[in-house]
């Protein structure tokens, strides 16, 4: 059954601090806004159903408030290397010298080495490592599964009925292997490019190495935050997210490109069901270009880490999942924009997505 939806989009004007200089006369904000309220009317228009109308959030990276001094002196903070000694130390619960520790490799949010004729892996949760196997035998593969660690790490695993796992290495998809290294890596250790909305319904924050986002009630609409910087045209750009303990049937977070201005441009979603979708919003309608459809390269569930993949050159988009190609399609409208962040909740209060690392990869100009 068809309902009618009344949207009022609301524009969130602020400085970008990327590629220009602050003005040093002060805008007449109370004008704008006047302005910006006059200009907009509430729209009544039908949509499919289960299909919410989006909020779109112009954005550009706040100002940092001005510290206040203080005579006090904070403690040194500990190296990462530091703090998996110590974690280890916790873990094997026995008097051992941090000294014959080696912790020979960290790679973002995953680590391994070795102690006393054993071996360890550990991986960062929000500030803190974590211990995931220290020993000599084989790890069980529920251990290792939810953190991915490389194959060249842990070849090997346990099942939970106790039989030998030989792990491999997903194949990937020609056009990503021809990629080469990426324009530019963000890890989500500070706010950077990127909008913190704040909302009635959805909430960006960056806590522990992660771009939280926080879609607070069911039947919300889809919100993002467009970041600051320059249109882009053709690009690969590759999103790593971790769904909460809480996510299930279309509770959903992607990616929107192509953005001419913040109420319009293309969305890309997986859902907390093994769902993807491709969809434009052109300020007033939707349009499905890709509507859900079940896809077993996406991990469902709670928990669970999937890498969401937008590769567009020309009027052509790709979409990934985890390496895998999910499928082709054509765009007609607008040739270039910027890029943002989306989530929604449909089944959950309280939805929250951990955005770990965001890779871009400009393909022309």
């Amino acid at each position: 059954m068809n309902r009618r939806i009344a949207v009022v989009l609301s524009l969130i004007v602020s400085i970008s601090l990327f590629g220009c200089s602050i003005p040093t006369a002060e805008p007449d904000l109370d004008a704008i806004v006047a302005g910006t309220l006059q200009a907009l009317e509430v729209m009544q228009t039908e949509f499919p159903e289960n299909t919410p109308v989006p909020t779109a959030t112009l954005s550009a990276p706040l100002e940092s408030a001005t510290p206040t001094a203080t005579s006090t002196t904070a403690p040194e903070a500990m190296t990462d290397a530091e703090q998996i000694k110590a974690a280890l130390v916790d873990y094997v619960d026995v008097d051992l010298d941090e000294s014959s520790i080696t912790v020979s490799e960290i790679e973002g949010k995953l680590a391994r080495g070795g102690l006393q004729g054993a071996y360890f892996i550990a991986a960062k949760e929000a500030d803190n490592w974590i211990i995931i196997y220290a020993g000599q035998a084989t790890p069980s593969c529920d251990l290792i599964n939810p953190y991915a660690f490389p194959v060249d790490w842990v070849p090997e695993c346990l099942a939970a009925d106790n039989t030998l796992v030989v792990r491999e290495e997903p194949d990937q998809h020609p056009d990503l292997v021809s990629l080469g290294a990426p324009t530019w890596t963000d890890t989500m250790d500070t706010q950077g490019r990127w909008y913190l909305v704040s909302t009635d319904n959805t909430k960006f924050t960056i806590d522990g190495g992660y771009l939280v986002m926080d879609a607070k009630d069911v039947g919300g609409s889809d919100e993002w935050g467009v970041a600051a910087g320059a249109d882009q045209t053709d690009f690969y750009m590759e999103l790593t997210a971790k769904t909460g303990n809480q996510c299930s049937g279309l509770d959903r977070y992607g990616l929107i490109f192509r953005v001419p201005d913040p109420t319009r441009g293309y969305i890309a979603e997986f859902s907390c069901s093994g769902r993807f979708r491709l969809w434009q919003w052109d300020g007033e309608n939707y349009t499905g270009i890709q509507n859900w459809q079940l896809n077993t390269a996406i991990l469902a569930g709670s928990d669970k880490e999937n890498r969401l993949g937008v590769m567009v050159v020309g009027q052509q988009v790709k979409l990934f999942a985890n390496d895998q190609l999910l499928g082709e399609y054509l765009l007609d409208d607008y040739p270039q924009g910027r890029f943002g962040l989306v989530v929604g909740s449909s089944e959950t209060n309280d939805f929250k997505v951990f955005v770990d690392t965001v890779k871009f990869w400009k393909l022309s100009g």
